[in-house]
């Protein structure tokens, strides 16, 4: 995620130029940028001090991001062809080597259990 503050010329009344400032957070899906908002909204109703800006939330978050929480984005991240490779690999560790299309015929046949 990146945060990039962008400049944009709006024309005013008459034929002054106006610069605006406008921060931008960028690869982030729409559903992220609305609950980010919504905390935001939250943590600023209040009657002294200033706003809270979205990098302070951000920060705050990542701060409680245990081990348990990278192993499942971990586990996420893999495709069905890494989950396939990873078994091969571990069937070969226990049952000695063999090929990949070996193993997905047994596989197939049944002849092997995939564990979960």
């Amino acid at each position: 995620m990146e945060i990039e503050q962008q400049t944009r010329d709006e024309t005013k009344k008459g034929s002054k130029k106006e610069t605006k400032k406008i921060n931008q957070l960028k690869k982030l899906d729409l559903e992220t940028i609305r609950l980010l908002n919504s905390i935001k909204d939250r943590a600023n109703k209040k009657n002294f001090g200033r706003k809270v800006k979205d990098t302070e939330i951000i920060s705050a978050a990542l701060r409680l991001i245990s081990s348990e929480h990278i192993k499942e984005l971990q586990e996420l991240t893999l495709s069905e062809r890494d989950r396939l490779a990873m078994a091969h690999e571990e069937f070969q560790k226990a049952n000695g080597k063999i090929s990949l299309d070996q193993f997905i015929g047994k596989l197939l046949k049944g002849e092997i259990r995939q564990q979960q």
